[in-house]
């Protein structure tokens, strides 16, 4: 690819990128829309599957004071080249693709049961966006500490700098035949009964998140 056409492709996919990102922005205030009416009815909802344009864009043939040219779309002026001007149309279509190129997605589901105190069971369920059960796979089991100092200040705590003898049993859980897998969950002593813990499942893209209590049930 020469020169000429590296800074046409260029511009034209930071052009492309820009009507993409608006189009994203657009679906994004639509999935905002409240699903229901102030007298409890449902509300439309839209979804945008494809958006057709066609951009009218003038090109330049750009020459520099040392001889070398290049083709533009956004003008630059100055006193040390010439320029040519070409009117072109650029037409097409954006489609919108599901997440994970139109293939099932995972999804978790995460829950906990008390146990005792301060032990908790956690169990966490896989399927796909079809609908399928996720047996064999791998999921990784976190503690979010920014989530969990963040919601533990809102209950007037303030979690230590070290959250010694808080852990999970099995930092990575394997899904049996019907798509699950349990660990327990330890919560140190030295944390405030008040506290907010917050657990984060990781399976691929897939993120689930799950709150307890660190002195009692959640």
């Amino acid at each position: 690819m020469g020169n000429e056409d590296r800074f046409v492709s260029e511009s034209l996919e930071a052009l492309l990128v820009s009507i993409a990102d608006g189009v994203r922005e657009a679906q994004d205030a639509l999935n905002n829309i409240k699903p229901v009416d102030a007298f409890g009815r449902a509300m439309p909802t839209y979804h945008m599957p494809y958006l057709d344009f066609e951009l009218q864009v003038e090109m330049e043939t750009v020459t520099t004071a040392s001889g070398s040219r290049f083709l533009r779309i956004n003008p630059k002026t100055g006193s040390s080249s010439s320029t040519r001007e070409v009117t072109s149309t650029i037409s097409g279509r954006l489609v919108a693709v599901p997440p994970g190129d139109g293939l099932p997605t995972p999804l978790l589901t995460l829950s906990s049961q008390w146990k005792k105190s301060r032990v908790y069971e956690i169990n966490v369920s896989a399927v796909n966006s079809a609908g399928e059960i996720l047996a064999g796979q791998a999921i990784e089991l976190n503690i979010n500490l920014e989530a969990s100092r963040q919601l533990s200040e809102t209950e007037g705590v303030k979690l230590p700098a070290k959250l010694e003898g808080t852990n999970v049993s099995e930092a990575i859980l394997i899904t049996d035949e019907t798509g699950s897998a349990s660990t327990l969950f330890t919560i140190g002593a030295r944390i405030p009964a008040k506290a907010v813990l917050v657990l984060s499942a990781e399976l691929g893209s897939e993120v689930a998140n799950l709150t307890v209590k660190a002195g009692g049930e959640a």
